[in-house]
């Protein structure tokens, strides 16, 4: 476990803490109408206002015990942790590592061990659907024998659809960026610390920056425009978002973005590439000089695209 405060507030001395807890993956429109009610309750109590997450997440470490695919992910934890920051909605982040520990706790052991103990919450809000603890045997009736106040939110529509992190992967299928605009209420991105790729794209005069997500699967998967946000700074992408078939095993996902018409030496920072407008598929190519073909067509594509574009 590892605490992340967000503000210069300082926890007041006795002072009630109120939290939520969940996987918050893309912190969609639905994440932040609770998070907004979650505020409400703050505010009435005067509390402290805490976040709980995970980072592997819940499901992630269930898929990889079954040796199973893992279920995409709409954000990275930095993403996460950068919009609440920004949106000033919770004063601390709290992140679980799950593994086989948290697994096997019991509904009453993960209240009294993390919830009351370390972390000494006295009011709870949840989503209708909240479950916890070993086998998600857990439920609001434990946390209120356990004297945690909770507040259930219920089910949040947009067109008279629930708004969910499946909802948004569902459209991710699709490539229909602008209903998860929508539902997500901003354009996807991702934030990392740029890492050294293999140096093949910078011999064919296509340098790109790097993400190395791991084992992390992307919600989305493609050739993509971009925007590319670099220490106050702006520069035009175009992003491939998957695991380069053409030239790796594909046992590692990435995101690999070249800037128009700019090279510079970003590796070690910190970059934020907000996904724009979708391009093609990825593809695996028989041989280099068909891949690189492609992808000077892909940013002739690029650049038509932003020669249109309007914000």
């Amino acid at each position: 476990m590892y605490q992340i405060k967000l503000n210069h507030k300082t926890k007041l001395p006795n002072q009630a803490v109120i939290a939520t807890i969940g996987n918050f993956d893309g912190l969609h429109l639905g994440h932040q109408q609770l998070l907004q009610t979650f505020n409400n309750y703050a505010q009435q109590h005067n509390a402290w206002r805490v976040l709980i997450t995970f980072d592997v997440l819940p499901h992630e470490y269930f898929a990889d015990q079954q040796q199973a695919l893992r279920t995409s992910r709409i954000g990275l934890l930095r993403d996460k942790i950068r919009f609440l920051q920004m949106s000033q909605l919770v004063d601390e982040v709290v992140i679980l590592h799950f593994g086989k520990a948290m697994a096997n706790l019991l509904p009453n052991q993960f209240i009294q061990q993390l919830l009351i103990t370390k972390l000494r919450i006295n009011y709870l809000v949840i989503g209708h659907d909240f479950r916890f603890g070993a086998n998600a045997r857990g439920s609001l009736i434990d946390l209120s024998n356990n004297g945690i106040i909770c507040y259930e939110v219920g089910e949040i529509k947009s067109n008279h659809q629930r708004i969910s992190s499946s909802l948004i992967r569902e459209f991710a299928k699709l490539q229909d960026l602008t209903a998860i605009k929508h539902y997500l209420g901003r354009n996807i991105q991702y934030t990392s610390r740029v890492v050294r790729g293999n140096q093949l794209a910078r011999k064919w005069n296509f340098p790109t920056i790097n993400f190395n997500l791991a084992r992390i699967r992307p919600v989305l998967w493609g050739i993509y425009t971009s925007y590319v946000y670099i220490e106050g700074k702006r520069y035009l992408g175009v992003t491939n978002i998957g695991i380069n078939p053409t030239v790796s095993e594909g046992k590692v996902y990435k995101i690999e973005t070249h800037l128009l018409d700019i090279d510079l030496d970003l590796y070690g920072k910190i970059a934020t590439v907000e996904i724009l407008h979708y391009l093609r598929p990825e593809l695996k190519f028989d041989n280099l000089t068909a891949l690189f073909a492609q992808m000077y067509q892909d940013l002739a594509d690029a650049r038509n695209f932003f020669a249109q574009f309007k914000e």
